[in-house]
């Protein structure tokens, strides 16, 4: 996984994500709730502050605070 992201790590929907999702919540942050190694990328599933539902996310997709800045 290229940022070792972690469960209940905080991260940032990134501005340039690919991903339909991180379009809709792009500059969103959230809470990492699941994170499930692929063959070719990693998703990560973050339940975005407010709201109840959780979105997948690619990995690229999300920044996690400590790199956030």
């Amino acid at each position: 996984m290229r940022d070792d992201i972690e469960v209940g790590e905080r991260v940032r929907v990134r501005e340039d994500g690919r991903s339909a999702a991180a379009g809709e919540y792009a500059g969103e942050w959230g809470r990492v709730t699941m994170v499930a190694p692929g063959l070719d990328r990693t998703i990560v599933d973050v339940r975005i502050d407010g709201n109840k539902v959780h979105t997948v996310f690619d990995e690229e997709d999300v920044i996690p605070l400590r790199k956030a800045g």
